[in-house]
């Protein structure tokens, strides 16, 4: 069969469309590998030129497009994302499965309406152009609602959560009641289909509810595991800082004797501002930088880190520590509270456009009678604009830089503890105050 132009420019925006989708869709789920931009365009292309053959010869065979979709879905997860193949694997069926139910959706919703035959929507480039952008719009919205509802932090899961379980066991009786409806309108008497229906809605009930907490777990593990990923980066740069202190103060000290020796030599013949200049240049050599050390190696790893970050963009850090060395708090929940505090803290400062404003942050941390008390501070020059019990975050990154107020009240509560945020004008306050109590 001979193609209209029309046709052919629908369907090639239509699989243009769908090569989109499955990248939109892998993002969501899949940590993207590191590759070149020119791969990524090539496999991009090689998967629209795949995808648009096969919906031109075979698009009259439901069979061939299904098969299509899935060897390109599977090579797109399977050269660009990590993890396991079988969960990259399991998301290209689970893709699928999704946009063959948007279709039909779509394509009822078009007869319906328009009161045509399924055949014209394949074959009238008109009918089919807006049955291809009602499918697209829908299968997009359907897409991002479910990759953000995936990307979705994992302390502020909580009321999606509930709201997502809410509508399953609500479709069910919804169904059921159908199924019952149809019972006694038609009469039917052969009952054995109808219980096996009703139990498999039970199934899906539970089944539904295993796999929402298995979701949660694991988002939970992400969570801790990119906690843990940072918390280790922040140690490696504290020690590497550490050793090169080291090896500069090594290099001093074994100089030391020749550096007495023209000390002596330049008193000795009176020349007392070349002694001067010597004196102030071996005085710099020696003056290594500032590390900070309070005997907790985590919490020294990421002030450190903070800090320079801070130091390179022009903020100023004042800070007052007092603590023990053997606080009872797990490394990943003072990562959590520090680092986002900290982070939340340099982005109000690094965003101050007022000049005569002085971007400074000041942290205390003391403890007192087993109990852990942080205050950090910052300057601002406009309050910011609040969401829901916190502030909106204005970083273009909400993985793990910034997870946000949430996730740090999510950790004080933990430990009994409270957090109490203050935003006056010019300044931006959280305190916190929570049980650690120190091993003996």
């Amino acid at each position: 069969m001979t193609h209209s132009l029309s046709w052919l420019l629908v369907e090639a925006g239509t699989s243009l469309f769908e090569v989109l989708l499955i990248f939109t869709f892998m993002s969501g789920f899949h940590q993207a590998k590191e590759a070149v931009r020119t791969k990524k365009i090539l496999i991009f292309l090689a998967a629209f030129i795949m995808q648009y053959s096969v919906s031109i010869y075979f698009y009259d065979v439901p069979n061939a497009l299904l098969i299509n979709f899935i060897v390109i879905s599977s090579a797109i997860v399977l050269l660009l994302y990590s993890g396991r193949v079988s969960m990259r694997l399991f998301s290209c069926f689970l893709l699928l499965a999704i946009l063959v139910v948007i279709e039909l959706m779509s394509m009822c919703i078009l007869v319906l309406s328009l009161n045509i035959e399924t055949i014209k929507i394949q074959t009238d480039p008109l009918l089919k152009l807006i049955g291809t952008s009602l499918k697209n719009i829908l299968s997009f919205a359907v897409i991002k609602l479910i990759c953000n509802f995936r990307k979705s932090r994992i302390q502020e899961i909580g009321k999606v959560y509930f709201a997502f379980l809410l509508v399953i066991p609500i479709i069910c009786i919804l169904v059921a009641i159908l199924i019952l409806d149809i019972v006694l309108r038609y009469n039917i008497q052969d009952l054995t289909w109808i219980l096996v229906a009703y139990v498999g809605l039970m199934y899906v009930n539970a089944l539904v509810f295993a796999i929402f907490e298995g979701l949660l777990r694991q988002m939970d593990k992400e969570y801790k595991y990119k906690l843990i990923e940072k918390q280790l980066e922040m140690q490696l740069n504290h020690y590497n800082k550490l050793a090169e202190n080291r090896a500069i103060l090594s290099e001093a000290l074994h100089d030391f004797k020749n550096h007495l020796n023209c000390i002596y030599n330049l008193y000795k013949y009176n020349n007392n501002q070349e002694l001067g200049r010597y004196i102030e240049n071996l005085v710099n050599v020696s003056d290594t930088e500032k590390v900070i050390d309070t005997g907790n190696p985590v919490i020294d790893a990421l002030l450190n880190d903070k800090f320079m970050i801070a130091n390179k963009v022009g903020i100023e850090i004042r800070n007052e520590l007092s603590l023990p060395s053997n606080l009872r708090i797990a490394p990943t929940d003072i990562c959590a509270i520090l680092g986002n505090s900290l982070d939340n803290a340099i982005e109000a400062c690094r965003r101050i456009r007022n000049t005569a404003l002085r971007k400074e942050i000041a942290l205390s941390m003391s403890y007192r009678d087993s109990y852990l008390v942080i205050v950090v501070s910052n300057t601002i020059d406009q309050l910011p604009q609040r969401e829901g019990k916190y502030f909106r975050s204005s970083k273009p990154s909400l993985e793990l830089h910034g997870l946000g107020m949430h996730s740090i009240e999510r950790t004080v509560k933990k430990y009994d503890g409270n957090m109490v945020v203050k935003c006056d004008q010019g300044q931006f306050k959280l305190e916190i105050v929570m049980c650690a109590p120190a091993y003996a």
